[in-house]
């Protein structure tokens, strides 16, 4: 388990196509062109896993295990309760997009941060992990 307690900043794409990133090393990022929580489908929220002089939000994500419990708290103050159901490392351009962004017959939330080696020269990750949670009730 992991504690996480992070602003959520609505993000949309970048200039490229890719889902951009919260402007905060510690805020979370829900990708508001896809799903909400809560809805039936994929909804996606990035953090990062570092910044220049420490660690990020997301810095702890990959020790999420099968079973755990996601919260998300809404402006409105409800709560909802996913539960993590896996996790794959991707290439960081090879990522299953309509799995990771897609519809699904159950409401998901897929949370997403950078993994691997830093190029610095890209300044990029050359990986991705995705935790796949599903709604529990």
């Amino acid at each position: 388990m992991i504690q996480v307690i992070a602003p959520v900043e609505q993000v949309g794409v970048t200039a490229d196509g890719a889902m951009d990133v919260p402007k905060d090393w510690n805020d979370v990022g829900w990708f508001e062109k896809g799903f909400r929580p809560g809805e039936h489908g994929s909804a996606v929220i990035a953090g990062h896993l570092d910044s220049p002089t420490d660690r990020a939000v997301f810095w702890a994500l990959h020790q999420l295990k099968l079973g755990d419990k996601v919260l998300v708290k809404s402006d409105d103050g409800s709560q909802r309760t996913f539960q993590v159901v896996g996790s794959e490392v991707y290439a960081f351009n090879q990522a299953p997009l309509d799995r990771i962004f897609g519809p699904s017959d159950a409401p998901m939330l897929n949370l997403v941060t950078c993994n691997g080696t830093f190029d610095r020269g890209s300044k990029n990750y050359d990986k991705r992990l995705v935790v796949f949670t599903r709604e529990s009730r």
